[in-house]
């Protein structure tokens, strides 16, 4: 019964994460079209309003699927081991993609950022050219590989366990 409720709570921390990541990952996409300093600020504001949500479903995430291996003894299994190190991979992907990406943005746009766990003010905006040159080399394909295909990848390991 207690692997049920751990499926329960994985499978349930997957959908508030990837619904909480929702405003991030649109975001994304629309930014790369929007000119409007307002509008930007504001996108980059939605897309790190429900942060906490994330982080906490994500560490049930982490917390479940570390624990059912021990409960169901399948440390033996190939794929659990890929799952995890993929996982990972797409955290820390996603923390540098960050660091390099939307956390400058924020500076860029006039907007309190954070940079290597540290936070700063508000400075002065640069201008819309530097701002649009910025956005326009953001390349987001690896993104939405890592960000989209590499958990599809990791589901399918959990449903079909090749090995």
């Amino acid at each position: 019964m207690l692997v049920r409720w751990l499926v329960f709570i994985h499978v349930l921390s997957a959908i508030t994460f990837f619904l909480a990541h929702g405003a991030s990952t649109a975001m994304v996409f629309k930014l790369r079209s929007e000119s409007d300093f307002v509008r930007i600020r504001a996108m980059l504001d939605l897309s790190i309003a429900y942060v906490n949500v994330v982080i906490v479903s994500f560490l049930g995430m982490a917390i479940t699927g570390v624990i059912m291996p021990f409960l169901i003894h399948i440390w033996n299994k190939g794929w659990i081991w890929l799952s995890i190190v993929l996982i990972l991979f797409v955290f820390f992907y996603m923390f540098w993609f960050d660091e390099r990406s939307y956390k400058p943005l924020r500076k860029l746009v006039g907007l309190p950022y954070s940079s290597r766990r540290k936070g700063y003010p508000a400075e002065t905006p640069a201008s819309p050219e530097e701002v649009a040159a910025f956005i326009k080399s953001i390349n987001i394909v690896p993104l939405v590989i890592v960000g989209y295909g590499i958990p599809a990848l990791v589901l399918w390991l959990m449903i079909f366990k090749p090995f």
